[in-house]
């Protein structure tokens, strides 16, 4: 930062939700089987997830948990996590029942529990030469989570590798993911990826708007090089 001949300083950035608005709510059909076995019919994208949910939640081994994905009717990642649920709650009925149970979300229901894309609260420090290069990048980011863990703790990851795409000089962070009383985040089309890349541009064109240059030169004059690439990566 000592280097630049510019800063910005404690720029804010707000990133909100996002719905799936898939074309089929999270459904399932359950079916038990011979042997103390059980089938289940789930529109998830992560069928060995619900298995070894089920399995645990049922108290039988996953070899007679059978999970069956004939398709998804659109997912965007929101059929990852937020299907097992669904699909446990209806094995557990046919487990108990010993008849086949169907069940369905209204959409009002499934809006409330699926929770979709983490918001996200952005402070950023930037310092930059009279020619658009970038010195250093500092950022504080806050990650609205929800009440579950999900898969918010790999979020970061994601979003570092995106932000990673320009070289920014000296580079640093602090991401906190962080427990609140929405509802459960999940994964969601480039989960964290799609948050980094606003992130990052958003930070070249504010350094463009401040020098009156073109957006594009700022983004070429911050491209990696060889040396870049081999001390980011």
């Amino acid at each position: 930062m000592a280097e630049a001949d510019h800063k910005i300083l404690s720029a804010e950035i707000k990133l909100g939700s996002q719905y799936y608005f898939y074309m089929e709510t999270q459904t399932a059909l359950a079916v038990p089987d011979e042997d103390n076995c059980i089938v289940v019919y789930s529109s998830i994208q992560a069928p060995e997830y619900a298995e070894s949910t089920i399995s645990r939640c049922l108290g039988i081994p996953e070899h007679n948990v059978c999970v069956i994905t004939r398709r998804v009717g659109g997912g965007f990642g929101g059929k990852a996590m937020k299907a097992i649920p669904v699909a446990t709650a209806c094995a557990l009925a046919a487990y108990n029942l010993r008849r086949p149970v169907r069940m369905y979300m209204n959409w009002k229901t499934d809006m409330k529990t699926t929770g979709g894309r983490h918001p996200m609260e952005v402070t950023y420090n930037v310092g930059f030469k009279e020619d658009g290069k970038i010195t250093a990048l500092h950022l504080d980011i806050l990650i609205n989570a929800g009440i579950g863990t999900d898969i918010s703790p790999i979020i970061p990851l994601f979003m570092v590798g995106a932000i990673k795409k320009y070289d920014w000089g000296a580079f640093s962070f602090d991401i906190k993911v962080c427990r609140t009383n929405h509802s459960s985040k999940s994964a969601m089309r480039g989960p964290g990826e799609v948050q980094g890349t606003f992130i990052s541009e958003a930070v070249i064109e504010h350094v463009a708007s401040v020098l009156s240059m073109d957006v594009d030169s700022v983004r070429s004059k911050n491209l990696h090089t060889f040396n870049s690439l081999d001390f980011f990566y």
